[in-house]
């Protein structure tokens, strides 16, 4: 499963993806900041958590990971979960 995460990980860190990936995993932002779904889930205040190079980091709340890591807590699911829905991603046609 380390391998998988890993894998899922490296194939979804472009800057279109993670794009796609917060839009749909409903995440509000601006720019390359976005709104914490552990900290900041009604997108008050001003965005403090930013996806880079296939990890994530909240500064105001300090939460930090990988994308499946930031899957599970914007989906609060389980990693097998958080795993499966990025595969679902990865196979969705570009615009």
């Amino acid at each position: 499963m380390i391998d998988d995460r890993r894998e899922v990980d490296l194939q979804v860190s472009d800057r279109p993806t993670v794009e796609r990936v917060a839009a749909d995993l409903g995440l509000k932002g601006e720019g390359k900041h976005y709104f914490c779904p552990g900290c900041q889930p009604t997108a008050a205040g001003t965005p403090e958590m930013v996806i880079k190079g296939g990890q994530f980091h909240c500064f105001r709340c300090d939460t930090q990971g990988d994308l499946v890591g930031l899957v599970k807590l914007a989906r609060n699911c389980d990693l097998q979960a958080a795993i499966d829905w990025l595969g679902k991603e990865r196979e969705q046609p570009r615009p």
